[in-house]
């Protein structure tokens, strides 16, 4: 589990905070997974460049690190708290949940990457053509966030505007699959230099750093971490600690900015079993209504 300097240091994981204070809630409440989950879609929608804000993003980050600094108090408690020890956890292989609103997608046959790595991986920092999971959460009965996968859909920006309702999928993990976990920006970071070819970085995306100030860096050529590991898990505690925070050494800086919610990236047909469950209705069902769309005063 990251420590309270890497949720402190971090930009969503401190508007996470910012955001719970200013509605009340305190360390009961974050230690049910649905409302933490909506906490982090929120938090990355509101430091997300394309959400439509017209502050400057970067100017947004450094605010909530300003006003996280008296929370740590706080922020101690929840990150300590054992229930909470899912934030870091390796993902359920029984409890994987696939969402899509293509009836031609199947996600039992998930397309192995080869080749070099495009422009548009790099930017993106996935592979063009995957299979993503999401950990179905243990919520109470009728909750209808039960994945981060939902708050991200529900609460979040992302790239994704679906036809609902989206078809669900339970999907089991095969107990022989390799799962690089990304718990801290540090674990991207080591990704990259172990997979990324320096030779395919041209630079960083001109839109991200005009609108942003962020500078990418470099990513993984993903037929390479095929070859070792057959999906890339990014936990509760890796999206809250990586997400905008650089890290450099060996002359490479890397940031992680496009991955929005806990998810798993999968490389390899690892998947045992699927299950259709009832489809999702998120726009009209959503029973948690903290945080709203609505930009909040930083």
């Amino acid at each position: 589990m990251p420590d309270v300097a890497d949720f402190l240091r971090a930009p969503v994981a401190a508007l996470m905070f910012v955001l719970a204070n200013r509605a009340g809630l305190g360390a009961n409440d974050l230690a049910n997974p649905a409302t933490a989950s909506v906490l982090a879609s929120t938090a990355f929608d509101e430091l997300n460049p394309w959400s439509g804000s017209d502050d400057r993003p970067a100017a947004r980050r450094a605010r909530a690190l300003e006003l996280v600094k008296p929370l740590r108090p706080f922020v101690d408690t929840v990150i300590n708290d054992s229930r909470n020890a899912w934030w870091s956890a390796p993902g359920s292989r029984s409890r994987q949940l696939h969402l899509t609103d293509d009836d031609r997608v199947d996600p039992m046959r998930v397309g192995t990457p080869t080749g070099p790595v495009t422009g548009w991986e790099i930017y993106a920092q996935k592979p063009e053509h995957r299979v993503e999971t999401s950990t179905e959460l243990p919520v109470a009965p009728g909750e209808t966030v039960i994945s981060g996968a939902h708050a991200g859909l529900a609460y979040g920006p992302g790239d994704w505007f679906p036809d609902y309702p989206v078809k669900q999928t339970r999907l089991r993990v095969s107990d022989d699959a390799r799962v690089y976990e990304i718990n801290r920006p540090e674990d991207w970071h080591g990704l990259v230099m172990r997979y990324g070819d320096p030779d395919s970085y041209r630079g960083a995306s001109e839109q991200l750093l005009d609108a942003a100030g962020v500078d990418h860096g470099l990513a993984p050529t993903w037929s390479a971490v095929a070859a070792d590991w057959d999906g890339v898990h990014l936990t509760l505690a890796g999206m809250l600690t990586s997400i905008y925070v650089p890290v450099g050494a060996a002359g490479t800086t890397t940031t992680l900015w496009a991955w929005e919610f806990e998810r798993t990236l999968w490389l390899k047909p690892v998947f045992t079993a699927a299950t259709l469950m009832p489809l999702a209705d998120l726009p009209q069902g959503c029973s948690l209504k903290f945080p709203t769309r609505r930009r909040v005063s930083l």
